[in-house]
């Protein structure tokens, strides 16, 4: 077997950019690559609002507490929980 000093730079490459691959996903939405937390946020905001709208309809929202708070609050549970979701290994 050869030492890594003998081989090739292009083997070099190759080989850090498959390491490299899985450190930040990329997502192709109509041709163009996003990172998939940006995507995640986005999601996380839809599902908060969806769920923020459900605890409105419930007449639970005033007993949470500020919704200054709840909000963002809300916002980042739901971006996490996609990210953990879709994206742990």
């Amino acid at each position: 077997m050869k030492p890594i000093a003998t081989l090739p730079k292009t083997a070099v490459l190759l080989a850090a950019t498959l390491f490299v691959t899985g450190c930040d996903p990329m997502l192709s939405l109509q041709g163009s690559f996003w990172p998939a937390w940006i995507v995640c946020i986005m999601a996380g905001l839809a599902a908060s609002m969806l769920l923020m709208w459900q605890l409105v309809r419930l007449r639970l929202a005033p007993h949470l507490g500020p919704p200054l708070l709840v909000a963002p609050s809300l916002w980042a549970l739901c971006t996490f929980s996609i990210w953990l979701l879709f994206y742990s290994r």
